[in-house]
């Protein structure tokens, strides 16, 4: 096993807001990773990390159930961390984690709860999660809303509501969306971060959201809605909130009622909406993932709808200033990019999966990035 020590944690996360559509001028290039064992091409999680031996791609490899590190760019793997299920070290409900230093790494377990494992994984400290005001089903971390430790606090988010089908409008502010864990003393503190009170005013807007951290702040950004709300780790509370709107999200999905997966999808792909937030520290900007929508019928060939709710034919990135300012914004050609996740940023700017599964270079054996360099001038 190779040592890579002193680790820079490089976590990618982006925003973005928009009043009239601004040209964006851009290069790119492609990077590709021969995998040399069976691993997802688009792992549902990856963080870039870089030591005094080099980057590191980090990768949830479920076909092995295994956190690996791979060299960059020679795809070679160098550590590898076993998710064990069951004895001493076992995490049964295992859904996602995120490294936060040297030998540290948080999970998200079933029933609600952060486990600490080293990279031996060995359990360390494992506490239960509970909110008071709403009981809780699932914790989860994911590529684009990971775990942040700021202090001696583990800052963690709670994007989903608990009872979107059953609750009312009031009941939104009932759920809060930021937690912490005191590492210390094990306990747990929820803080008054919710959905605008007009989230749900003209219908039942799914709830979830990416952050990303800069300099000590937490930027939420909504799917379903274009503002981006600004959490300070240091005081603990909301100190901006901001329009954020692109010139393609325009239509919400409202989901009043279950329906039929068909309608459901139908529904989906009329309505635009946003995913991940990264901020890029090279660059001092964010960038701020949207999904477009798009009419099936006009792809010129037959897909399987739930294939393409996972593998839109359309996705596009704002690229925002360090005060959330819109710079500009691309859309990327039909099927270019997979935008679900497997994206995260570099020095060398945005790197977005180009193995969109509909794509006709998509290729099983290896990690093939885009990667996105905005050309930023003077502002």
């Amino acid at each position: 096993m190779r040592l890579f020590f002193l680790f820079l944690i490089l976590i990618a996360t982006g925003c973005k807001d928009s009043v009239k559509e601004k040209a964006l001028d851009y290069k790119t290039s492609l990077l590709e990773i021969k995998l040399l064992e069976t691993t997802p091409v688009n792992p549902r999680y990856t963080q870039l990390i870089a030591s005094d031996s080099g980057e590191y791609l980090l990768l949830l490899n479920d076909f092995k159930d295994k956190f690996q590190f791979l060299e960059l760019p020679s795809g070679g793997i160098a550590h590898e961390i076993t998710i064990q299920r069951e004895g001493e070290n076992g995490i049964s409900g295992f859904n996602a984690g995120t490294v936060t230093g040297w030998d540290s790494l948080w999970v998200t377990n079933r029933p609600p709860s952060l486990v600490l494992t080293n990279f031996s994984g060995e359990v360390l400290k494992k506490v239960t999660i509970i909110d008071d005001q709403t009981p809780l089903t699932v914790i989860r971390s994911d590529f684009d809303r990971r775990m942040h430790q700021y202090g001696n606090k583990i800052f963690g988010s709670q994007p989903l509501f608990m009872d979107h089908h059953g609750m009312n409008k009031d009941a939104i502010q009932k759920q809060r969306l930021v937690f912490s864990l005191d590492i210390n003393t094990g306990d747990v503190e929820w803080y008054d971060v919710f959905y605008r009170e007009d989230y749900w005013d003209n219908g039942k807007k799914p709830s979830g959201y990416s952050w990303t951290e800069k300099d000590g702040k937490l930027y939420i950004a909504l799917w379903h809605d274009h503002e981006i709300q600004v959490f300070d780790m240091a005081s603990e509370t909301i100190v901006q909130r901001k329009e954020v709107k692109s010139n393609h999200v325009n239509k919400p999905d409202y989901v009043n009622e279950i329906l039929p997966m068909e309608k459901a999808l139908a529904n989906s792909f009329s309505s635009d909406r946003y995913k991940s937030l990264l901020y890029d520290k090279y660059r001092n900007v964010f960038y701020r993932f949207f999904l477009p929508s798009f009419d099936p019928e006009n792809l010129e060939e037959e897909y399987n709808h739930l294939d393409l709710e996972f593998s839109r034919p359309y996705s596009g990135v704002m690229v925002l200033d360090s005060e959330l300012n819109i710079i500009g914004e691309h859309i990327f050609d039909k099927f270019q990019v997979y935008s679900l996740n497997n994206h995260f940023v570099g020095e060398k700017g945005l790197y977005i999966s180009a193995n969109n599964p509909f794509n006709p270079e998509y290729n099983e054996d290896m990690l093939r990035y885009l990667i996105f360099t905005p050309e930023l001038r003077e502002r």
